[in-house]
């Protein structure tokens, strides 16, 4: 009889393993150059099919990828061109999603968390120097956020939670530009921020909101401005051409349009607008021009 116990008990802990532990999981490592580190981790319970793809060539770069917690079919790549870059990938209890950091240059962070989350994906790309990339997914299904960065210390950030089938996207060129995206409890949002020159600060919130777009344009110099949605089916445009200008734009409630304009310096408008149906379009060319519109 003990013959046959060991090999039964063998086949039935075999057959459990796959719930029990990480299975069918692949990590690629390659380095060239000097003081590079890497560390892949896929493990835990379920944590099954996933991919790690990890490239660096240069000095002292740092990738890290976590892959855990019922991880399945789901793919980290982080590759790395330059010195001391540090790129971060976490994925936990989700499946089917996607994440990439591309770094080229000098001491850029990248960071993107998933979590909870189906067919999402995060992508970080940055050329130029001690730039720094967030893209933060929870409760996330089919959402999709990307942001690129050339230049230096630009500061991009996206967060997508309790989210579904939105899309956010940050292009910043330039030096110490600031712009973040937040979707929260946010269905079929679009979100874009555009930014080229120096010190502009953009935010875009779409929170409870469905079907809404908001693309925020700032070319110049320490120009601010922000765009709120709460609602459906908003769409807000915010253009700022110069250096210093102001725009603030709030949606609540349904169906609202909203354009503004700012070509010139020091520049202020905020439009308001509450109800169903609103259009508001406002233009500034010049300097020190104040404008308001409330619906």
């Amino acid at each position: 009889m003990k013959t046959f116990i060991t090999p039964i008990a063998a086949a039935v802990f075999l057959a459990a393993s796959g719930s029990v532990f990480a299975a069918n999981n692949t990590a690629v490592q390659n380095q060239t150059g000097v003081g590079n580190f890497q560390s892949a981790t896929q493990v835990g319970a379920g944590v099954d099919d996933n991919l790690i793809l990890q490239n660096q060539l240069g000095f002292f770069n740092v990738e890290v990828a976590l892959q855990t917690a019922g991880e399945d079919l789901s793919t980290i790549t982080q590759n790395q061109v330059g010195a001391v870059n540090v790129a971060v990938s976490t994925q936990a209890a989700g499946a089917l999603n996607n994440a990439s950091i591309t770094q080229l240059g000098a001491a850029n962070v990248g960071v993107t968390t998933q979590a909870v989350s189906l067919l999402s994906s995060a992508d970080v790309t940055q050329v130029g120097f001690v730039n720094l990339g967030v893209v933060t997914q929870i409760l996330s299904l089919l959402n999709s956020a990307s942001i690129t960065q050339v230049g230096a210390a630009n500061f991009g950030n996206i967060l997508q939670t309790v989210a579904a089938f939105n899309d956010a996207d940050i292009l910043q060129g330039g030096f110490g530009n600031f712009a973040n995206i937040n979707q929260i409890f946010a269905l079929g949002n679009d979100a874009d921020i555009i930014q080229g020159g120096f010190f502009n600060v953009g935010n875009i919130n779409q929170v409870g909101s469905i079907g809404s777009t908001a693309l925020k344009v700032q070319v110049g110099a320490l120009n601010v401005g922000d765009i709120t949605q709460v609602g459906i089916g908003h769409v807000a445009s915010e253009f700022q051409f110069g250096f210093a200008n102001e725009s603030h734009t709030t949606q609540l409630g349904f169906f609202h349009n909203s354009t503004t304009t700012q070509v010139g310096g020091f520049n202020f408008h905020d439009t308001t607008q509450i109800g169903f149906n609103e259009t508001a379009v406002a233009t500034q060319v010049g300097f020190g021009n104040t404008g308001f519109i409330l619906q």
